[in-house]
């Protein structure tokens, strides 16, 4: 298996991954980032959680001179979400290159992402919108642009941003190197390519490839009507530790999350229509653990892609077998196995038997039984124990050694969770998990205010906790909502029986108190002061 020093990635990066705890490039790894090197364009088409943003991310950054102030590379995705993790990932690989990376994206006021952009940045990663924005706005120029990267292509399609891809390509200098990374091909895609690249080679892994060789597949016969009730039966007999349930629409996610609670099944909603400080707040919230359940649509759930999801649950089938295969890929992660059940009607078996073909799966027929956790701890040692046993005649083969995922440095981190043998819960800014990253060791823990990504930052006593209904979600959301800080920007939060904590930048503080002081929370009006040592 090659190393990263072997695809002829220079040693400060070769470094840089080993210390972010890479042992070996992945799949897509290994066939895109030589070929970039080499100065070709590349199209790669590959899920989520193979390791695609080091693909593009490495290699970019090879080509960065840290000298020059100027915009040299520019990555265009199609979520908010997506955008912080791809700028947390390239500033982690990047660090020990002093290169400047900069996220632009709407939700968040364009004044300081023009500070930013003044300040000097040689990497910009950006949402289609807010580039065009701020090229319109003469703030971002790209005449200088050596290399640029199309992320999650096919998404972009989705969300109708071809026609300002377009725009934004077409300013770029022609000899430019271009790198367009998809889970899926569509024709506008293939247009695209043949248009704004240059004799590009395709790298490909295929969906077989990937994580699904590691998730059990089943499906649940329900009739339009039936379907709550089925889910809440497979909510209660699967116990999952976490899982995400897709919804084909907005009025559904909505719809279904209301069915539950008032099932008592606990859940939080995700999806396009809610302000961006409740998103924030429902994301930081289930990549921590805080939240078990997730009811989202497929645009939403993109900043999702962490190793703790042990269940997707498709109570809307996908429309097509590729979403499949990248709706599941959230689950099976890092070596651990995961189960995906599809909710369908007696007039969809069709649809099922078209993702069978495609992945090269077997769906079977969900049971209530089967789905006991201890079953399915005898089935994972009986199927552990068929691995270890040697073919007849031939030798010991060691198990395959599963190949790292991405990891990024700063998290839009809300709760610090204690690892398993750790009782006590740390207070700072957790190391993130961006596309399909294993959590990095946590530091020592702080009892001061102590100094983040965003420099100082200060802890603030919330008069309202646990009894009075109060929620992660509910704190980074209020947050975020009245004093228009960042979602990055609120941290350490821990709900505790009677208050509440959350750490925000010392610059800030004072001001974040005054504007949340008496704003209602569930019906609670919050009483805030600055924690003094």
């Amino acid at each position: 298996m090659p190393t990263f020093a072997d695809l002829g990635l220079s040693t400060p990066l070769v470094e840089a991954v080993a210390h972010l705890g890479y042992s070996s490039p992945t799949p897509i790894q290994e066939q895109a980032i030589p070929e970039l090197l080499a100065g070709r364009d590349v199209i790669g088409q590959a899920q989520t959680g193979t390791g695609k943003t080091a693909a593009f991310g490495l290699p970019l950054l090879e080509y960065v001179d840290p000298r020059d102030p100027d915009v040299q590379a520019l990555v265009l995705t199609p979520t908010r979400e997506l955008c912080i993790q791809v700028t947390q990932a390239i500033r982690a690989y990047g660090e020990r290159r002093g290169v400047g990376v900069v996220a632009v994206f709407g939700g968040a006021p364009i004044r300081s992402q023009v500070a930013q952009l003044k300040a000097g940045a040689q990497v910009v990663v950006g949402t289609v919108g807010r580039v065009m924005d701020l090229m319109s706005r003469h703030q971002l120029v790209v005449s200088s642009v050596r290399f640029v990267v199309l992320d999650e292509a096919d998404e972009m399609l989705d969300l109708g941003f071809l026609e300002d891809v377009e725009t934004i390509l077409s300013r770029a200098p022609g000899g430019r190197q271009t790198a367009l990374f998809s889970a899926t091909m569509p024709q506008e895609i293939r247009q695209l390519a043949e248009a704004r690249m240059l004799d590009p080679v395709t790298v490909k892994v295929r969906a077989a490839t990937l994580t699904i060789d590691t998730v059990e597949h089943f499906f649940v016969d329900a009739a339009d009507r039936e379907k709550p009730e089925a889910l809440a039966r497979v909510i209660e007999a699967e116990k999952p530790t976490q899982a995400i349930v897709f919804v084909r629409t907005k009025i559904g996610v909505d719809r279904l999350a209301r069915v539950l609670d008032g099932r008592g099944v606990r859940v939080k909603a995700l999806h396009g229509d809610m302000s961006q400080g409740s998103r924030d707040g429902v994301m930081i919230a289930f990549k921590d653990g805080r939240e078990r359940l997730l009811v989202a649509t497929d645009v939403a759930a993109r900043g999702l892609d962490i190793s703790g999801v042990t269940h997707v649950i498709n109570y809307d089938p996908p429309n097509s077998p590729e979403i499949y295969v990248h709706r599941i890929g959230r689950t099976g992660r890092v070596g651990r196995s995961g189960r995906a059940i599809t909710v369908i009607t007696p007039k969809q078996h069709r649809d099922l038997e078209a993702i069978e073909r495609h992945a090269s799966i077997k769906i079977a027929e969900w049971s209530a039984e089967e789905a006991r956790p201890e079953r399915r701890r005898e089935a994972a040692a009986r199927a552990a124990a068929a691995a270890t046993t040697p073919a007849p005649g031939g030798p010991d083969a060691p198990p395959a050694e599963s190949a790292p995922a991405e990891t990024a440095p700063l998290e839009i981190a809300l709760v610090e969770t204690a690892p398993p043998e750790t009782a006590a819960p740390d207070l700072t800014p957790s190391v993130p998990v961006a596309d399909d990253e294993p959590p990095q060791p946590r530091r020592p823990r702080h009892t001061k205010p102590h100094a983040g990504p965003n420099g100082r930052l200060t802890t603030l006593i919330i008069g309202a906790g646990r009894l009075q209904g109060l929620e992660p979600a509910d704190v980074v959301g209020a947050i975020v909502d009245r004093s228009r800080l960042k979602g990055e920007e609120v941290t350490g939060v821990r709900i505790l029986e009677r208050f509440a904590l959350a750490s925000v930048p010392s610059a800030r503080a004072e001001e974040v108190v005054e504007r949340l002081r008496g704003h209602d929370v569930r019906g609670v009006p919050l009483l805030l002061e600055v924690a003094r040592p």
